[in-house]
């Protein structure tokens, strides 16, 4: 055929595969299903040659189509909807013959039977393992840039674009995230990372059952930026201890006039888990990055709205976004008052105490003696 319309260039043929649950048919009946199949669907205009496989617990057709059909010479259209009617209409020749089919098959994804099979054994798939590592990374990033830094770090391979792919370590192929469910699209990711907390850093005391003693869990001790900030504060008198210092009070009081805004950068230190000035710059890129994308969806959606005024309200998307974006640029305005005040604070410590000055004591007087 190609050679009579000539067009033996491009593409030579198409595969397709068409499996059963095992013990289900016969070879016979499954090959007998199969040439059906390939009847209704391409029968009228392109070659097909239909082969049963044994070589599987599952027995499965295979379908070589010539691409070049014998009635007019076009070229054959693979796309989305004929693979979706080659999947109705595999479905509805089963359920002719009685046999099972898979029910409800998750949209817009595509996997080997060998995976399903795996999934509904409950057995564990590298799709499953990319989940976990996913929602590992969402769970220890605060903002999307950081949690694509992060899957790096666990040996992926991203593609940023229109659609995020990665590839597992020793896998030769991307996978889209959107492929692994409703909540790993990139909308989706970013809504988890901004809404999930932090981890306590610290567990309440719990009482052991039926016993009469409590087990007391030692907080863990902190470090680097929040180590530091958490003393100054102590130091201004702010923090509730029983050991507070009044004599290093007494000589800060220009300090604890800024006592709000030191709160309120150790609030964002201990937030993000900040521990260093690499982790400080870090978190400062992704913020802006995260406002760099937030603006462009802002713009769209004023776009969006512009063209189409009486469309879909787009006015609680745009304020959620608005709310967003302000949150964002308060922090990073945080972050540059923390690369100024940091440095200061460390020195304010390092300083010797001031001496304060001596009181000279009483001279205690003799008494006097009585004179006759």
């Amino acid at each position: 055929m190609k050679r009579q319309f000539g067009k033996e260039g491009g593409i030579i043929a198409f595969h397709g595969y068409q499996s059963f649950a095992p013990g289900e048919v016969t070879p016979e009946q499954a090959h007998e299903i199969g040439v059906e199949l390939a009847r209704r669907l391409w029968g009228d205009r392109f070659q097909v040659v239909v082969a049963t496989h044994l070589d599987r617990e599952h027995i499965h057709n295979h379908f070589v189509l010539n691409s070049v059909s014998f009635v007019d010479g076009k070229k054959y259209n693979d796309c989305k909807s004929t693979y979706a009617l080659m999947r109705q209409t595999s479905d509805q020749l089963c359920r002719e013959h009685g046999l099972s089919v898979i029910e409800a098959p998750e949209q817009g994804r595509t996997m080997s039977y060998d995976t399903w099979e795996a999934q509904q054994k409950g057995k564990p798939t590298w799709y499953g393992q990319i989940r976990r590592d996913v929602d590992a990374c969402i769970a220890h990033s605060f903002l999307f840039e950081h949690f694509l830094t992060n899957l790096k770090k666990q040996g992926y391979a991203v593609k940023t674009g229109k659609y995020i792919a990665v590839r597992p370590p020793g896998k030769e192929r991307f996978v889209r995230l959107k492929t692994l469910g409703d909540d790993y699209t990139e909308e989706a990711i970013r809504e988890r990372i901004r809404a999930h907390e932090p981890p306590p850093r610290r567990s309440a005391p719990r009482t052991a059952p039926k016993r009469s003693y409590k087990i007391q869990h030692k907080p863990k001790k902190l470090t680097g930026f929040r180590a530091l900030y958490f003393h100054y504060l102590y130091l201004l008198g702010k923090l509730k201890r029983p050991t507070a210092s009044p004599r290093r009070r007494r000589y800060m009081t220009d300090e604890i006039i800024k006592f709000d805004r030191y709160v309120e950068q150790g609030r964002l230190l201990t937030k993000y888990r900040i521990d260093t000035w690499e982790q400080l710059s870090m978190l400062e890129e992704a913020i802006q990055n995260e406002l760099d994308a937030l603006c462009g969806q802002r713009k769209g959606l004023y776009t969006a709205r512009r063209k189409n005024p009486t469309g879909t309200n787009l006015s609680p998307a745009i304020l959620s976004i608005n709310q967003s974006i302000k949150t964002l640029r308060r922090e990073l305005k945080v972050c540059g008052r923390i690369e100024a005040d940091g440095p200061a604070i460390r020195q304010k410590l390092l300083e010797p105490l001031p001496t304060p000055p001596k009181v000279k004591a009483p001279q205690k007087q003799r008494p006097r003696k009585w004179q006759r």
